[in-house]
């Protein structure tokens, strides 16, 4: 009985996030059981947009998968991949290489690069999948952790990308850390982070500065920046969206590409 015991209080441990971070994650878990609604809305009912995205016709569905979520999942990262407007990337951009997304969520929008090895971490991947996200039915390997402690080697990924991520961590510096050292010389970052004062999901407050000092193992360089409003008409106007607006009280949108040294 005691190492049943002991058995159901490992699985726990590691469904449950820990205690003085069950706030923000509660929130967040909160938002992706209504997002996957949402989703089911969108792709099975066809009675509402994904945040500007028409419902999918029926030639336009990818069915590969027994799971309608993750047909869903594809569906979506093939119609607007918006990674590629967020990044300054196409969907081939990472071709032959094995790439690494920080805060995956439970969509992995890492999904929407082609002819890449994937991997994405979160610390909510158990919790993702218990509220009815099938991660493991993705072509992509995850991992059930944060970004400050990444298990991998060093050097192990020719690219590492992040996109709404980076202000939801427990400590920035850590993980810009381990993303440059889990990156080869000479392998890319690319990242969009968001600034803005600091809310119970997203704590992190960010400034150009403090970018260019954690990321000091690398080459840097912004790509762009741009407030709320134009980030998300630049995103109605590539993906023939209809006309949407989010993060109302935002400061600004920065993304970065980080070339390891």
């Amino acid at each position: 009985m005691q190492a049943l015991k002991e058995r159901v209080d490992g699985l726990l441990r590691r469904v449950q996030p820990p205690s003085g971070l069950n706030q923000k994650y509660e929130a967040e878990l909160a938002y992706w059981k209504s997002e996957l609604r949402h989703l089911k809305a969108w792709f099975l009912d066809g009675t509402t947009d994904w945040w500007g995205l028409a419902p999918p016709t029926p030639e336009q569905k990818v069915n590969v998968s027994d799971l309608w979520v993750s047909n869903a999942v594809l569906t979506k990262s093939a119609l607007r991949p918006t990674y590629t407007e967020r990044l300054g990337l196409e969907r081939n951009s990472l071709a032959g290489k094995r790439v690494l997304e920080i805060g995956c969520g439970p969509m992995a929008p890492i999904l929407q690069f082609t002819d890449c090895i994937r991997h994405g971490v979160d610390p909510l991947v158990n919790l993702y999948m218990t509220a009815g996200w099938p991660l493991f039915d993705y072509d992509a390997k995850f991992a059930n952790t944060g970004g400050e402690s990444l298990p991998y080697s060093d050097g192990y990924f020719d690219a590492v990308i992040a996109v709404n991520a980076l202000d939801h961590v427990d400590d920035f510096e850590q993980v810009a850390s381990e993303m440059q050292r889990v990156l080869r010389p000479g392998g890319e970052a690319y990242f969009e982070v968001e600034y803005h004062k600091p809310t119970v999901t997203e704590p992190v407050r960010l400034s150009d500065s403090r970018v260019v000092r954690a990321f000091s193992g690398c080459e840097l360089q912004m790509i762009m920046s741009r407030s709320s409003h134009e980030l998300f008409q630049a995103l109605v106007r590539r993906f023939n969206l209809q006309p949407f607006e989010f993060h109302q009280d935002s400061e600004r949108f920065c993304a970065w590409r980080a070339v390891r040294k």
